[in-house]
């Protein structure tokens, strides 16, 4: 087969320019630590929430037109929180300044965000007459580009290169306008460019859609956005285990720079040099050059804030290169010495983050116990449950795996304990006496919640009180009888309480603090049925009664803090409290009104779906706040990792261990969560996106806004996109997603490329 070139230039710049793009999308993923500065495996970290707080939720500002100088120095004491070679996925190329989307690999997952019901490419394919993987799109495939003002100007036509199975007619549509079309003349490899009507690319982001009418019929290897025609060589931008550019070429990434970040790269090549630019969503941008090895770019001026991080290569015909984000002082080490003898996992049901002083300062309920114990443990301030109620939620705790896998997200659906190792094998195999004490009542056998006990009871299905006091006094005699029995065994104490849960009934003197004037229907409960028909629009309430009904939930979260004090108090009585690693977490908050509902199920708010998390056990887990995300599916492999124990192969969540002693920490991590997987939502440092069945991502600026009312998807582009990249890589990927082997979707580890891309 023929192929006709059709790029203004030379060929041979054309093959040497094409060098870095499946690189960042489709290459050979070689292990990054082999090269210099580059980013060991699991060494990925996060950002602290605070440092973003100059990211202020208002309308982006136009970049200062004269960039601050930001002069290359020797590197000195630091190490890399972001790796550009392994993070290659998250990276956007253009050639000529023209936007590149290679399709075979990858990075072309990043621009397929939330389409439903799925992705409408199959990916990672071969087709005879290209070497590299590519997609074949739907009869109305989407991907999302975005577009700077700086590429708006040369936009004026979609380049495809395609291989066409039938002639016949392809259109292009940007948002919702009609953009061009073209009648193909012929079958086989081509070079497709239709025009693009003036108007339809607009700065920021933009939807295409190519409509073929008929899914198979283009298989196409790469896109390009603007300027002349490509030729068809594949791209390939990845060589020996760095990333190349030749001279013109650019890839950037979305980043948020960390406290005292630097950008720095061992860059080769005779001549060769990397213009470096950070352009933030708000003030000036700051650029620096990079040349030769042991180069670092100060960006320190722009800690915590999110932008368009770009590397342009001149200087020579083709540069290489390894590197990315660092911060400064050593990497942190892991200590592992310190194994726990016992462990008790403590699930205060409907728990929200937001009513606990650690997690939210401004939070009413007195807390003193949770207080006192975050000076010693470890509290995981961003922390997100996989699932928006009861069922799902506990699911992924037991399971590690998300909704999507263990599918406990539809009615009469059951945890599959013989696929997934649960919570109680997982102890059994690791040598533990198992107890547990619930009285959430779909927490039993039944359900798949039996595996690997050695006594259970439920206080709904087998009596004994649904009060916490009641929960907790036989879970510890039980543990007593374990005690006296095997004074030596090691044993595992599963706590589920349920105050903060419907039906809410007041406690004191709590209650008399909170809300000292109500005298109406609700003064001493808000019933189940009753909470239920509000939820429905059946009972009309008074803002005074939702009001008294909040006081009531707050009530129960100082008193499940009593009943928490009480219980470390017996570990000291017994002598182990040194030698206890206790978790306590929620399965779910609560909505109360601020957006209509109460209850839960029904959203995605911060209300519902972010809990508490702290780890007490402070040989392993010292105190402090990490601000980086978690997610409940990590508290197995948590639990395993400070056990000595493997993590269950299947496992989706890994162990927050090591970034509870700063391994990891200071670059953001994303927590994500699902409504029955029809909508999703992940934050990401100070900002969340939310997306339901119109596949169109809501941005929200959460730690101003926690209660989510101020959408800034359309106003903040450059902090939409940080979250999209990340978002969309996750999604595409979820099923097989293994946190322990891939990192997490916003700071990936080099085996995510290779398994993905079969390298």
């Amino acid at each position: 087969m023929s192929f006709v070139r059709r790029r203004t230039g030379s060929t041979a710049s054309w093959k040497a320019l094409t060098a870095l793009f499946c690189a960042l999308g489709c290459g050979d993923a070689q292990d990054a630590t082999a090269k210099p500065g580059a980013t060991p495996s699991g060494s990925a970290a996060a950002t602290p929430t605070q440092a973003v707080a100059a990211a202020a939720a208002t309308p982006t500002q136009a970049v200062v037109a004269a960039a601050a100088a930001a002069a290359a120095t020797p590197r000195t004491n630091d190490h890399f929180v972001f790796d550009f070679v392994a993070n290659r996925p998250l990276a956007h190329l253009s050639e000529g300044g023209f936007p590149v989307v290679v399709t075979g690999g990858a990075g072309f997952h990043k621009y397929l965000r939330f389409a439903k019901p799925k992705v409408s490419w199959t990916l990672g394919k071969t087709k005879e007459g290209y070497p590299g993987k590519v997609a074949i799109a739907d009869g109305y495939a989407n991907f999302d580009l975005p577009v700077t003002a700086d590429q708006l100007a040369g936009a004026t036509a979609l380049h495809i290169r395609a291989f066409v199975a039938e002639k016949r007619k392809v259109a292009v549509k940007i948002g919702d306008k009609d953009a061009g079309s073209l009648e193909l003349s012929g079958t086989g490899w081509q070079t497709i460019s239709i025009p693009l009507a003036a108007g339809t690319v607009k700065a920021g982001e933009n939807r295409f859609q190519l409509i073929s009418g008929k899914a198979g019929t283009l298989t196409i290897a790469f896109l390009q956005l603007g300027g002349p025609a490509p030729d068809e060589t594949p791209p390939n931008f990845f060589e020996n285990g760095a990333l190349a550019l030749s001279k013109g070429e650019a890839a950037a990434w979305y980043v948020q720079v960390p406290e005292g970040g630097a950008v720095a790269a061992d860059v080769t090549g005779a001549g060769c040099t990397l213009a470096t630019k950070f352009e933030p969503s708000e003030g000036a941008a700051l650029s620096g050059t990079l040349t030769g090895a042991g180069g670092a770019v100060d960006l320190s001026a722009a800690a915590g804030k999110i932008g368009r991080l770009t590397l342009t290569a001149d200087g020579c015909a083709r540069a290489t290169f390894t590197g990315g984000l660092t911060r400064p002082g050593a990497a942190p080490t892991v200590k592992r010495d310190a194994k726990p003898k016992h462990v008790i996992l403590m699930i205060q049901d409907s728990l929200r983050s937001d009513r606990v002083k650690p997690f939210w300062p401004k939070a009413r309920p007195d807390v003193p116990n949770w207080e006192a114990l975050a000076k010693t443990g470890t509290i995981f301030r961003n922390t997100y449950v996989q699932g928006n109620e009861s069922r799902a939620s506990h699911a992924s705790i037991w399971s590690a795996v998300y909704p999507v896998n263990h599918k406990m997200i539809v009615d009469g659906a059951k945890l599959d304990a013989a696929k997934w190792v649960t919570l109680g094998e997982a102890m059994k195999k690791a040598g533990f006496v198992n107890h547990g004490e619930s009285a959430n009542g779909y927490i039993i056998a039944k359900w798949g919640f039996g595996e690997g006990w050695d006594s259970y009871q439920n206080h709904i299905h087998d009596g004994g009180g649904v009060r916490g006091d009641q929960v907790m006094d036989l879970g510890l005699k039980a543990i007593e009888k374990i005690r006296t029995k095997s004074p030596d065994k090691s044993w595992f104490l599963y706590l589920g309480l349920i105050d903060t849960h419907v039906s809410w009934r007041a406690k004191e003197p709590w209650i008399s603090k909170y809300s000292p004037s109500y005298t109406g229907k609700y003064k001493t409960a808000a019933s189940g049925q009753d909470v239920e028909a509000m939820a429905a629009g059946k009972l009309k309430i008074t803002e005074a009664d939702k009001e008294h009904i909040r006081a009531i939930y707050d009530s129960n979260v100082s008193y499940q803090d009593k009943l928490m004090g009480e219980m470390f108090e017996r570990l000291k009585t017994w002598g182990v409290a040194d030698d206890t690693m206790v978790v306590v977490t929620a399965d779910h908050g609560d909505e109360q009104w601020e957006d209509v509902r109460v209850g839960h199920g029904a959203s995605l708010r911060e209300t519902l779906i972010r809990v508490p998390l702290m780890v007490h056990y402070p040989k392993l887990f010292p105190g402090g706040t990490v601000f980086e995300g978690a997610d409940t599916v990590d508290i197995l492999p948590t639990i395993m990792d400070a056990l000595g124990q493997p993590i269950p192969e299947d496992a989706q969540g890994e162990s927050l261990l090591p970034i509870a002693q700063g391994q990891g920490q200071g670059y953001p991590r994303p927590s994500i969560a699902s409504q029955y997987e029809f909508a999703h939502a992940m934050r990401l440092g100070e900002w969340k996106v939310r997306v339901g069945g119109s596949a169109v991502p809501l941005l929200f600026h959460v730690e101003k806004d926690p209660l989510e009312k101020t959408d800034l998807a359309d106003k903040r582009p450059i902090e939409r996109r940080f979250l999209t990249d990340v978002f969309s890589v996750f999604l595409v990927n979820q099923k097989a997603w293994k946190k322990t082997r891939w990192g997490v979707p916003s700071n990936l580890k080099p085996e995510f490329v290779a398994d993905i891309e079969g390298k």
